[in-house]
């Protein structure tokens, strides 16, 4: 198998000296990698071109632009469920590292040991069937004879060819009959789950903590990128909690207590706390982080009377005065802003929040900006997909925005982020005031109906999954059976052209975070012969014509896949 687990030695020194070509998917993860990559490169004056992609044909063409300028080429969480070579049509000077967290991979990558090599972190394991169990020369060289000639019937063609061919030669086509069978239940063992496993920043990170170039600012980047898979359920508590303990000594070393008396304004300090699930608080009201914020929403019902009455009961039992909470966070008194977590974390029992706080970093810059990680992944999820800009620019606007010295870019990001929660609410409280969510038996679906406000945000992926959690979540509040089923929703993609965006979710109780989308979306649209594109990295999220998705449901629905 080409898996390099040695990042130094035989990925970084192996392309150092070449020009490199960076192909990099549109995810908060690939950002941080990249921003990584970029500071290692700048460092050792590596020549490089880094170009964002959306999806399969993105790949194609810039892979095509760029083929007779490299030999090498990296790609970050994109192309690593494809089969490169097969795709891409190298030539065979070429050489491709995949830095890629979506799982299963393509086993004709990871079997490739001439062009095609998987960096991953040292010690991590990747669980793959055994070479011989789908490659077994012997076996297919045995004849080559179709399974045509496995009849129950003496008469005709089959039964003159065994005659002829004696027994031996039975023997052999049986046993390539079961061999194949057996690899048929192998592969689709293998490829039945979609999911994630180490974020490509940390494995990035490994790579600059082996060259002794980890710095704060790296340290960052990769605290973002792992908090951005657990806020997009990526991996699940458990996963998140232990990549973060690896992280955390070196936070302590390069943010010792005595860096405290040289605090200036262009140093940043990270430290270890406590986090509130809240969406941008800090840089928000209160109350509006209260209300849009996906865990407190659902849990307090507040899109409901009674609901709402709740959180200002909920409000007054910290003693916080609603003027208080209805103005920025930055301008509460200090006493409300400072004792804030301990006053929730106190009452969160009480009012059904048991699990209202989680482990984060946050970074402190200067004397004056604060940001949380997840306020980060907030931010550059929200510059990715902005809806004024082509994808492209998008994604080198947001990677500006990691940078310490761009903070104005920062601040833009974080009111887009605010404006996308927003409508994510209004909409999910739409769906819920017009019943517009529907269970099917085996999965719940709803549409984004064409026309509806800011159904700029949701023809994107990030955000329309976004949403889909969030209804899901809001859905399973009144309808407990529900959190065992999948979750499908569908918005407006091109409306001139008559197409939509589908995405579906695992189950609110699906503690891996595991995905069948890919194989059921495949065969429900091959079933009614649908005109749908599987262009994105991600197999749970597609692309379709809005005729068609009546007849893709009902397939879905009728095989029953979940």
């Amino acid at each position: 198998m080409g898996i390099i687990d040695r990042v130094k030695e035989d990925f970084y020194q192996r392309i150092c000296t070449e020009h490199i070509l960076v192909l990099t998917s549109l995810d908060v993860d690939a950002l941080c990698a990249c921003k990584i990559l970029q500071s290692l490169f700048k460092a050792d004056d590596v020549q490089h071109t880094l170009v964002p992609v959306a999806g399969k044909s993105d790949l194609q063409s810039a892979f095509a632009d760029h083929a007779d300028q490299v030999k090498s080429v990296v790609l970050v969480n994109c192309g690593g469920c494809l089969n490169l070579l097969e795709l891409l049509q190298p030539e065979e000077d070429v050489r491709f590292y995949l830095i890629d967290s979506h799982r299963p991979l393509e086993l004709d990558n990871v079997y490739n040991q001439d062009q095609v090599n998987i960096v991953m972190r040292e010690g991590e394991v990747l669980e793959v069937p055994d070479f011989d169990d789908l490659y077994a020369s012997d076996v297919e060289s045995d004849g080559g004879y179709d399974d045509e000639y496995f009849s129950d019937s003496e008469s005709g063609p089959q039964s003159k060819r065994r005659k002829t061919d004696g027994e031996s030669s039975y023997e052999a086509r049986r046993r390539r009959h079961l061999w194949k069978r057996k690899r048929e239940e192998i592969m689709y063992k293998y490829y039945e789950f979609n999911n994630h496993g180490t974020a490509a920043s940390l494995v990035i990170y490994e790579l600059a903590w082996k060259m002794t170039r980890n710095s704060n600012d790296i340290l960052w980047w990769a605290i973002i990128a792992l908090t951005e898979q657990l806020l997009h359920e990526k991996i699940d508590r458990e996963r998140y909690v232990t990549d973060m303990h690896q992280l955390q000594p070196d936070v302590i070393r390069h943010n010792r207590s005595e860096d405290e008396t040289t605090s200036a304004v262009n140093t940043m300090r990270i430290t270890f706390d406590n986090e509130l699930r809240m969406v941008l608080y800090r840089h928000w009201t209160l109350y509006d982080s209260l209300c849009n914020s996906e865990y407190t929403a659902c849990k307090l019902k507040v899109w409901t009377m009674k609901g709402h009455k709740k959180l200002l009961e909920f409000l007054a039992d910290m003693g916080l005065p609603l003027s208080q909470c209805k103005q920025k966070f930055s301008a509460m008194e200090v006493q409300y802003r400072e004792n804030l977590k301990q006053w929730i974390d106190d009452r969160a029992r009480k009012y059904g929040l048991d699990d209202v706080t989680y482990g984060s970093f946050i970074a402190q810059f200067g004397y004056k900006h604060k940001l949380c990680a997840s306020d980060m992944v907030y931010c550059a999820t929200a510059l990715i997909e902005s809806p004024e800009r082509p994808f492209s620019e998008a994604f080198l606007n947001a990677l500006d925005a990691l940078s310490r010295n761009n903070m104005s870019k920062v601040q833009a990001g974080l009111e887009i982020a605010k404006q996308q929660q927003t409508a994510i609410v209004a909409q999910v409280r739409n769906f819920i005031d017009t019943h517009q969510v529907v269970c099917t038996g085996p999965f719940i679906y709803a549409y984004v109906e064409e026309g509806t406000p800011s159904v700029k945000y949701f023809s994107k992926p990030m955000t329309l999954c976004k949403l889909a959690r969030f209804l899901r979540e809001s859905w399973i509040i009144s309808n407990k059976r529900a959190k065992d089923l999948p979750f499908i929703l569908s918005a407006p993609l091109n409306v001139s052209e008559g197409t939509c965006l589908i995405a579906g979710i695992p189950p609110h109780s699906e503690d891996t975070h595991r995905s069948e989308f890919t194989r059921a979306f495949q065969h429900a649209a091959d079933r009614i012969q649908a005109r749908a594109n599987f262009n994105h990295f991600d197999g749970s999220v597609i692309e379709m014509k809005m005729e068609d998705r009546g007849k893709f449901f009902d397939a879905l629905t009728a095989l029953s896949a979940f």
